[in-house]
């Protein structure tokens, strides 16, 4: 069976053909990866949502505070001060509740006439310009930054005067298709320059690009860069009081919302108990929360995050069960149960596996229930498909791994980007969105993949970025690193760029794809970008699933459990 047929829902509804059983030994040998147990109490976990929001705020006065942001916002005569005001307001994290005056005033200023003579600063208004109207769904061209004056400006000597121009230059490269060269230029002169000039930088300001050089805000996850940059924001002498009054304000509201999805989330955890049926495996419930409220962190989509962070859950079985533990035997057998999709398998499986099976099966009919009682639309058979999917690709990978074979990387891609469980989390997430689902919006899915395609590769990429040398230590299948290290004969330095090469050049599928092309609902897109995001973030600086680190922790108490103290700030 050829890898593409893999591809994410296949439109040919039907039994999926048997997958053949390789030989094996007669006795073959339990893998283990020796996973450390979960460090979260999940009792503690239940009870958050019987508590109430940090630093409470009467509704009224956090209402007046609304009114006096928007009128403040609305009175701005000058446009380079209406966009500043908009990007301050989106990386506190509470654009959410003017969207309808962002978008006019962003509408009015996308419609102005562009002027024909430039300056320094206006690289620096022009740059924000056309980062904030594309990422907010604006139609853009590169304008100004292809005049005479920007020219100039990225051919002469940087000074610190240069800083914030070159920051926002930076920033913007991130959002270029993949035809805009002038922008991979500015990105690399840009991100040379701030590196030169950092040494003489004053601290909050070196603070701040550092932040950017190490991952660019268009790649972070929107709630982690909320929470960094609140406090970043608190001590920059230029700050609005009130934004950022509301700001921390509200980030303890949402994160009450939050931590009652939550607790939901973990008394289906408990009552499941898969934890104890298959000791073998991971238990990161928190860790998959977190990536779950990664990908759809809305307060008001609380069902939808709680099915991803329940999804989520299950995948990370599914994995240790085919990359860990499993016989091809069994394997083959379980792929086969998802294929014909029984409430109660034919197949004779291993009780730990009966248990596993059972709970993805009932947690999918959840989801394509959810979708035919609210939208009146079928998607039973695309979730199973989608199931099947990954079962298959990772029974590629276990075959891979027990028949010692290198594929190229070609071969590894084409299989990765399903293997990668983004397809199967974008699907549960279409089914529970707030977009109209029915078959005209699904039919799409089904055969305009870019999109999907390349938010798959980057978590992918991320993934084995993180996992390199644990699984080589593990013997487990290569991954991209170490295939492009056999194919090319280098170094695992090289390889590391080359993936960084394919990274930005899926990024820039992603931006086309949800900027340009617009073959999909705008909250769809936002939880593909979004899912793309917070695979940069759960796998920058170690694996945060795996054996998550101290930092990986730090990042989840500061969203779900330690509420911004404002009253210490006074």
């Amino acid at each position: 069976m050829s890898l593409r047929t893999t591809a994410w829902l296949s439109a040919r509804p039907g039994h999926h053909q048997p997958v053949q059983c390789l030989s094996s030994p007669e006795k073959p040998r339990r893998r283990s990866a020796n996973y450390q147990p979960t460090s979260w109490d999940y009792d503690a976990l239940l009870s958050l949502d019987s508590g109430r929001p940090g630093d409470q705020v009467h509704p009224s006065s956090y209402y007046k505070m609304k009114r006096r942001i928007r009128d403040m916002l609305l009175k701005k005569v000058e446009p380079s001060s209406k966009l500043q005001t908009i990007d301050a307001m989106q990386r506190l994290g509470i654009s959410y509740h003017f969207e309808d005056e962002i978008s006019n005033i962003l509408y009015s200023i996308s419609n102005e006439s562009t002027k024909a003579q430039y300056t320094y600063d206006n690289i620096a208004f022009t740059a924000l310009k056309f980062r904030l109207l594309r990422e907010n769904g604006f139609p853009t061209i590169l304008g100004p930054l292809g005049y005479h004056n920007y020219e100039k400006f990225i051919t002469k000597t940087p000074s610190l005067e240069d800083a914030n121009t070159l920051l926002l230059l930076y920033e913007a490269s991130y959002l270029a298709f993949g035809d805009e060269e002038k922008l991979d230029v500015a990105r690399t002169f840009s991100a040379k320059a701030l590196k030169q000039l950092m040494p003489f930088m004053l601290p909050h300001l070196r603070e701040g690009v550092a932040h950017s050089l190490e991952l660019p805000l268009h790649w972070r996850a929107s709630r982690l860069e909320t929470r960094w940059f609140i406090d970043y924001y608190a001590r920059d002498r230029n700050m609005c009081p009130l934004l950022l009054q509301f700001a921390e304000l509200d980030f303890n509201q949402v994160q009450y919302e939050h931590q009652k999805d939550l607790a939901v989330v973990t008394r289906w955890w408990k009552k499941i108990g898969l934890g104890e049926k298959l000791p073998f495996a991971r238990d990161r419930l928190m860790e998959c929360f977190h990536y779950a409220n990664g990908i759809v962190w809305d307060p008001k989509l609380g069902t939808c995050r709680q099915m991803l962070a329940k999804v989520s859950n299950l995948i990370v079985y599914l994995d240790d069960l085919y990359d860990v533990y499993g016989t091809i035997e069994e394997l083959v057998l379980f792929t086969n149960a998802i294929a014909r999709w029984d409430a109660i398998p034919n197949e004779t499986l291993p009780e730990y596996m009966k248990a596993l099976y059972s709970i993805i099966y009932d947690t999918s009919n959840e989801v394509a229930e959810h979708a035919l009682k609210k939208h009146g639309c079928s998607m039973h058979y695309l979730l199973q498909k989608s199931w099947y999917d990954i079962c298959l690709a990772f029974l590629v990978e276990a075959k891979w791994h027990h028949g010692n074979y290198r594929p190229s990387i070609q071969k590894y891609l084409e299989n990765g980007w399903v293997s990668s469980s983004a397809p199967l989390l974008l699907l549960h997430a279409f089914a529970m969105l707030d977009s109209v689902v029915n078959m005209s919006t699904i039919s799409p899915l089904q055969t305009k993949l870019r999109l999907v395609q390349h938010v798959s590769l980057i978590l992918r990429l991320c993934n084995d970025s993180a996992t390199h040398l644990d699984e080589l230590g593990r013997g487990d299948a290569p991954s991209f690193i170490a295939l492009h290290m056999i194919e090319n004969g280098g170094n695992e330095n090289d390889s590391r760029k080359a993936m960084q090469e394919h990274i930005l050049k899926s990024w820039k599928v992603i931006n086309e794809e949800a900027f340009d092309s617009c073959q999909y609902s705008m909250p769809f897109n936002k939880a593909c970008i979004d899912l793309a995001r917070i695979s940069h973030c759960v796998y920058q600086g170690g694996d945060g699933f795996g054996t998550p680190n101290g930092l990986k922790k730090k990042q989840i108490r500061d969203l779900f459990l330690d509420p911004i103290d404002i009253c210490n700030k006074q």
